[in-house]
């Protein structure tokens, strides 16, 4: 498929979401007893991308991304770093084939990131404001 009739395709399909849906808040959370308070968008993209692997507490982070289908990823990287899902992948792609990284665990739903983040100490991940419960904190929230 030609990238024009992609992009279009995909801004058509954006326009027949309820408004809602499209644009959730994205907030990025982390275990509630991780001791992290809040975080920079510096930190959340060093983390999110492999270039820390330690929160600034000596913590080991532990990333948790969504599947591909997922309408939040693209939103997400595209909020935090303006790539697009094709870019992040082919960034993952180049530091797992080098084998300086494992790629990032991928989950279907946001509750199962939030469970996921909940039960690893480390855990971080990124899900609808709405989602988020006391299991888990706020660190940082996605802009538009």
């Amino acid at each position: 498929m030609k990238p024009a009739l992609r992009r279009l395709l995909v801004v058509v399909a954006l326009c027949l979401l309820p408004a809602g849906w499209a644009q959730a808040d994205l907030v990025v959370i982390v275990n509630a007893r991780n001791g992290v308070a809040a975080m920079s968008r510096s930190d959340v993209i060093n983390l999110f991308f492999g270039r820390n692997r330690q929160f600034f507490n000596g913590i080991e982070a532990e990333p948790v991304d969504v599947a591909d289908s997922h309408p939040n990823r693209a939103y997400f990287y595209r909020l935090l770093v303006g790539k697009e899902l094709s870019e992040v992948d082919a960034y993952w792609s180049r530091l797992v084939f080098t084998g300086r990284q494992q790629a990032l665990p991928r989950l279907s739903s946001s509750d199962e990131v939030v469970r996921w983040v909940a039960s690893h100490p480390g855990g971080i991940g990124f899900v609808e404001i709405s989602k988020a419960d006391a299991r888990v904190r706020v660190v940082y929230e996605l802009k538009p």
